[in-house]
């Protein structure tokens, strides 16, 4: 023999339920992905800021160059040679 057992369930009660969860679940979820994108933006323009930092080493560097290039002066002997042979006597 089986028993039958009869649950009343209030139709509104169980759609109410599933709305209300459907909410909290899709606000959760809005929560994660504002987290995220927050870090995200966070981290690009942390990466923004290192890149431009290293582009201004490097043009500083290279102005260095230029200006070490143009200011190079060649090395002339102030003695010529029979003077070193004297010096050294």
């Amino acid at each position: 023999m089986i028993m039958l057992i009869t649950i009343p369930v209030n139709l509104f009660l169980l759609g109410g339920a599933l709305v209300v969860s459907f909410l909290i679940g899709f606000m959760i979820r809005s929560a994660e992905l504002a987290k995220s994108k927050r870090k995200v933006a966070s981290l690009e323009s942390e990466m923004v800021s290192n890149h431009a930092e290293i582009l201004n080493l490097q043009r500083e560097k290279a102005q260095l160059e230029k200006k070490s290039k143009i200011d190079s002066i060649p090395v002339i002997p102030m003695t010529s040679q029979k003077d070193d042979k004297n010096v050294a006597r």
